[in-house]
């Protein structure tokens, strides 16, 4: 006996029962007859029925023994029947080797509902002809829907379209499907690019084909499936074999599917190419895909793809219409972004952008990207629902329609904020070394020049003391200098003390600016009263510092204010939140994009302004100690105190017109936020 087939498809075929093949014969004869949902009827060169199904008596309403031997058109309309509408049906299916038929039909006791019946001719291998299949369904409820919904079942179709072209056209991972034994049942594109093969070459294996001999003789393929049956899902990263017997590394995720009843019925297999990263950077591994999948029983091809997609945790995978909408969003995305599918679905994918990015138009730049080369890729800082950021790594595919017409976007989002997060420790942990040999070096100047200054003062008067022991007149001279010499040295000690302790801090607390405000002028309240100075300010708001060096930093500032002035000194001290493109001049490095900008504005003696970094230096100063008093560490701890604080200072003047230091803290977008509606309320 030979194989049954159509005309001009080969996609059905039926098999005589041989003794090899008695088992899965009898499943498939009883998978067929137990079949609910739809009518399975085989019919003869006639139209004579040969085989009638549960689903053929529940929606044509005749029973097995009433069925058998009649025309199949027993359930058309008398007006189709006279019309002859079987009889055209059937010479359809010859002609064109399939036939569809959707509108009214009769059941047995003439009630009336809306059907679809597909007809298909069988041939064996020489091409005779042995009869037709019929596969009948009842749409009444998806017609009484759609006359309702109009153009939504159209957009749910079109859905189901995109997401099996999503999964088809992703070409950067090879995402398959396996039977509960591991035997492959779909391939896509990625797959195809990754491993080598092509469909019709790998369907129908085992996915142990990909593994290297000695992982296949320890079983590890096995050991894979068996983890994701009883865990659910297994990951593993290794070296994989393609079809030419090249190796690549692949990180791989597989996920067990469960019928209604929990049942473990196969398993989706994602793989990704890291060869290049591997090789590139062994330390770098990225953390493999890890894709879950929890599938119901399936039905369509479609159904699975979207439940597969739908079910992923570690990525966020949505669809985008053409102009950019989301329309689709899976438990990864939600995971990730923080947004509910209610909230979220109809939304442009602008919203998890920064402003920043969405005014110079990043967003449509990465979907023009993907119109023109089909895909784009970016890394860069996404916001969530809560405003909160992470750093994504996403990838936009385009997906075409048949007529290779742009129909949508796939986006898949990778949360690789831990990478990011840690890449900068180690560019900070780099800075601060090259920091502290800087201070080093300074810390030797120190040593060579302004700590020895005071040594060799104390040393000369000394020598000039044991000269003349018995000269009262030179031991009253010089002993008050030798003393002057020692406060000075001490003071420089101690300086260098203040400075080198301000690392050691633990953690940012939630602190009223105002208060560490008023401390500082009781501490300068002496100071201040002697000047007869007077300082000026507005409600100053509340964030995250470490106080004990806010007040440092305020103290150092003001200090300097009253100390340079030749007449009554007055400070003015405002505050108001920016973003960093609002920012004259920022550090080139500067990363965060929200801060708080406290200015001190003074009446001194101000300084040239090419001298406004100068004056920021350890133990720089522009003016002689006989005139003002100083170390010359102050400024310099206050830019350290703004380094601790992720943030910097600056400083602007004109000689004999003040000057204005400008220090600015990095916040959150929502304390950002928060300010400035409050602001504009006031």
């Amino acid at each position: 006996m030979g194989t049954i087939k159509t005309k001009q498809d080969n996609t059905g075929a039926f098999q005589d029962e041989t003794a090899g093949q008695a088992n899965e014969e009898l499943l498939f004869q009883k998978f067929v007859e137990e079949q609910e949902t739809c009518a399975l009827v085989f019919l003869n060169k006639e139209g004579i029925i040969k085989s009638w199904n549960k689903g053929a008596g529940i929606i044509k309403g005749y029973s097995k023994a009433e069925a058998i031997g009649k025309h199949f058109d027993l359930n058309f309309l008398p007006e189709d029947r006279e019309a002859n509408l079987p009889a055209n049906l059937l010479k359809a299916s010859l002609q064109d080797g399939k036939a569809v038929y959707e509108g009214w039909c009769m059941r047995k006791d003439t009630s009336k509902y809306w059907g679809r019946i597909s007809l298909k001719a069988l041939y064996n291998e020489k091409e005779q002809l042995l009869g037709f299949s019929e596969l009948a369904q009842d749409l009444g409820r998806e017609k009484a829907a759609a006359e309702l919904r109009g153009p939504a079942a159209a957009a749910l179709a079109e859905s189901g379209e995109m997401y099996q072209g999503m999964i088809a056209e992703i070409q950067d991972y090879a995402i398959l499907r396996l039977d509960a034994n591991g035997v492959i049942k779909s391939w896509n594109l990625g797959a195809e690019k990754i491993k080598g093969y092509k469909a019709e070459e790998i369907l129908g294996k085992h996915f142990s084909i990909f593994y290297e001999a000695s992982d296949q003789a320890n079983g590890l393929p096995q050991r894979l499936i068996e983890h994701a049956r009883s865990a659910g899902s297994a990951k593993h990263e290794g070296w994989r074999v393609r079809k030419d017997g090249s190796l690549f590394w692949g990180s791989i995720v597989i996920t067990a599917m469960h019928a209604g009843d929990g049942a473990v019925i196969g398993f989706t297999k994602v793989t990704r190419d890291l060869t290049e990263k591997k090789l590139i950077d062994d330390e770098l591994k990225r953390s493999s895909e890890e894709l879950k999948n929890s599938i119901s029983e399936l039905r369509k091809s479609e159904e699975r793809y979207h439940k597969m997609v739908q079910e992923v945790q570690d990525y966020a995978i949505i669809m985008l219409d053409e102009q950019g909408n989301v329309i689709s969003w899976n438990v990864g995305a939600e995971r990730i972004k923080g947004y509910e599918a209610s909230e979220i679905i109809g939304v442009n994918f602008r919203i998890f952008y920064p402003p920043r990015d969405k005014e110079a138009g990043l967003p449509e730049k990465l979907i023009k990207i993907a119109v023109e080369t089909g895909r784009a890729t970016h890394e860069g800082w996404r916001v969530r629902k809560d405003g909160s950021r992470f750093w994504g790594s996403i990838t936009i595919t385009a997906l075409h329609g048949g007529d290779n017409s742009i129909i949508g976007f796939s986006k898949v989002t990778r949360d690789l904020t831990e990478r990011k997060l840690a890449e900068d420790k180690m560019k900070d942990y780099v800075m601060q070394l090259e920091n502290k040999n800087w201070e080093l070096e300074q810390f030797a100047y120190v040593a060579s020049h302004d700590m020895q200054e005071p040594l060799r003062k104390i040393q000369t008067f000394t020598d000039i003391i044991q000269s003349n022991p018995k000269d009262q007149a030179i031991i009253d001279k010089y002993f008050p200098k030798i003393n002057t010499s020692a406060k000075r040295m001490s003071m420089l000690i101690k300086s260098i003390l203040d400075y080198s302790r301000l690392d050691k801090v633990k953690h940012k607390v939630p602190t009223d600016l105002n208060m560490i405000l008023e401390s500082v002028r009781f501490d300068l309240e002496l100071l201040i009263q002697e000047r007869n100075a007077v300082i000026l300010h507005k409600p100053l708001p509340a964030i995250d510092v470490y106080p004990d060096q806010v007040s440092q930093l305020f103290t150092n500032i003001l200090g300097n204010a009253l100390k340079y002035c030749e007449g009554q000194p007055v400070v003015k001290i405002a505050s108001r939140f920016l973003r960093k493109e609002d920012i004259k001049n920022p550090p080139i490095d500067l990363e965060h994009e929200y801060f708080l900008e406290l200015s001190f504005q003074d009446n001194g003696i101000g300084f040239e302004q090419q001298y406004a970094e100068v004056i920021f230096a350890i133990f720089q100063r522009l003016h002689t100690r006989d005139k003002y008093e100083g170390t010359g560490i102050g400024l310099a701890m206050c830019k350290r105190i703004m380094k601790n604080h992720s943030g910097f200072m600056q400083a602007t003047s004109e000689p004999g017109k003040g000057a204005c230091f400008y220090t600015y803290f990095p916040v959150s977008y929502p304390v950002y936020s928060k300010n400035l509606e409050a602001a504009a309320t006031r």
